[in-house]
């Protein structure tokens, strides 16, 4: 066979894949698409540059330079108060704790907790910069599955509203920590269901391994043990999922009032709600990725809206609890939900080369140096300077590394671009800044914007900034 032949039915095998793995997204209810600017609040301007908030992204590169994270106030506090309004509406004890892991810029954090939010930490780093944003303890929640004694030490001493629990370790650091404080600390226990993560994190209820923990928690006289506590996973689209967890634990704490005479004053649903314009990649498309061949189905319907979880998760929470009188608190802790789509990440076209396959290679100015879950989920990407081009074209997308897995993009049809050009990753405020390092390069600067004006709320890092703690000369 020539290499022609063999070249056609390898094409032809790859496209009956491709094929193949659309057809079971159809199934699941997914369908296939773009989506406009609007649907992150972004517009067009006259000239075909992408606008947000009033602000030219293209005059945001030149006067700030590139990468650069800009961020749209109004959509931020927006996402923020539709999340706490679903579940508000429908129950009167609700608190939403932003997810510090998911996006830890200050100048984000901070406007968030101004809308109302409370804070969710995993890290010392996290409950230090909590208490440093002015966040009162009584407005924390510190979650974890390597909390440090020290760090518990600074969160009992503080009495933080609660500590969940995430390993038998924490139990005896906490029951020693209790003797130096007079505070009634209280904790719960992070489970684990038949659903969603395991391994390293929380109790299982299955095995009695939570009730254990609560009935070792309930002969320190330091402490209530006042609360239950699970996370899910990431980017959750099924509500199915949230419901038999829920569901679980729901009778798991009738479990703790009957056994122990433990009532439970917290109900800590975690997050992990995900958004209809980021996807995971299916395992198909990521075996393709190589080939420059990744199907970029938008599987938007996937998504159930945060009125529908909520309507789902009260009802039923109601069984449990139907009167509102002396009711239980119900907490979320979402991260990508609030922030995700209030982000995009603006990167310019430093060269182009054309490809092996007929396709043309773009080299940007940021690659999985700032944009790492473009590795493992699939995010929009808009040409921003030229959002009314024509001549489209299929591109591979690269950053500026020199390493040959800096690809962020297999195949992309965008209007034609060239050096100079800018480009924007949607949905960068998730995970994006706490994976970004400063691989070869300082890490970006942060804008805020809102109503055609713009502010810096972190600086792009210096070349001395990477080495401030090396021991030169």
């Amino acid at each position: 066979m020539s290499g022609f032949v063999k070249s056609k039915v390898k094409a032809l095998l790859l496209q009956g894949v491709i094929a193949y793995d659309r057809f079971k997204a159809s199934l699941q209810g997914h369908q296939d698409g773009r989506l406009a600017p609007e649907a992150w609040d972004m517009s067009l301007g006259p000239d075909g540059h992408l606008i947000i908030e009033g602000c030219d992204t293209v005059d945001l590169a030149r006067d700030h330079g590139t990468p650069l994270y800009v961020v749209n106030k109004r959509r931020l506090q927006k996402n923020y108060l539709a999340f706490f309004n679903s579940f508000a509406h429908q129950y009167p004890k609700v608190e939403v704790a932003y997810s510090y892991k998911t996006n830890p810029l200050p100048g984000v954090i901070r406007l968030l907790h101004e809308a109302g939010a409370s804070a969710e930490v995993i890290s010392p780093f996290e409950l230090w910069l909590a208490l440093k944003l002015g966040v009162p303890p009584q407005r924390i929640i510190y979650n974890g599955p390597g909390k440090s004694g020290e760090s518990l030490d600074m969160a009992i001493s503080q009495n933080v509203k609660l500590i969940n629990i995430d390993g038998p370790s924490e139990i005896d650091i906490v029951r020693r920590l209790s003797e130096k404080y007079d505070n009634k600390q209280q904790v719960g226990i992070r489970v684990v269901t038949s659903v969603g993560w395991s391994d390293q994190f929380g109790f299982a209820i299955k095995n009695g391994a939570a009730l254990e923990a609560f009935h070792k928690l309930s002969e320190i006289p330091g402490v209530s043990p006042c609360a239950l506590h699970l996370h899910l996973g990431t980017g959750i689209s099924d509500g199915k999922t949230y419901l038999q967890a829920i569901k679980e634990v729901l009778d798991f704490s009738v479990v703790l009032n009957e056994r122990l005479g433990i009532g439970i004053k917290f109900f800590d649903f975690g997050g992990g709600f995900g958004v209809p314009s980021v996807r995971s990649y299916s395992r198909i498309e990521n075996m393709l990725r190589p080939y420059s061949l990744t199907p970029r189905s938008n599987h938007v319907s996937a998504y159930e809206p945060f009125t529908e979880y909520s309507a789902s998760i009260i009802q039923l929470f109601r069984k449990y609890y139907p009167d509102d009188e002396d009711c239980p608190q119900i907490i979320f802790e979402p991260g990508r939900a609030i922030t995700s789509s209030a982000q995009c990440l603006l990167l310019k076209v430093l060269a182009t080369k054309p490809g092996r396959r007929g396709n043309q290679i773009l080299i940007l100015d940021g690659g999985r140096n700032f944009a790492t879950p473009t590795v493992y989920e699939y995010h929009h990407v808009l040409a921003a300077s030229r959002m009314n081009g024509s001549g489209f074209a299929s591109y591979t997308i690269y950053g500026p590394l020199c390493h040959p897995a800096d690809m962020l993009y297999a195949s992309e049809k965008l209007p034609e671009v060239g050096p100079g050009d800018i480009l924007a990753i949607m949905d960068a405020g998730a995970y994006f800044i706490p994976n970004q390092t400063n691989f070869s390069f300082p890490r970006p600067g942060a804008v805020v914007v809102e109503a055609g004006e713009h502010e810096i709320i972190r600086a792009r890092e210096s070349f001395q900034d990477i080495i401030k703690l090396d021991l030169v000369d």
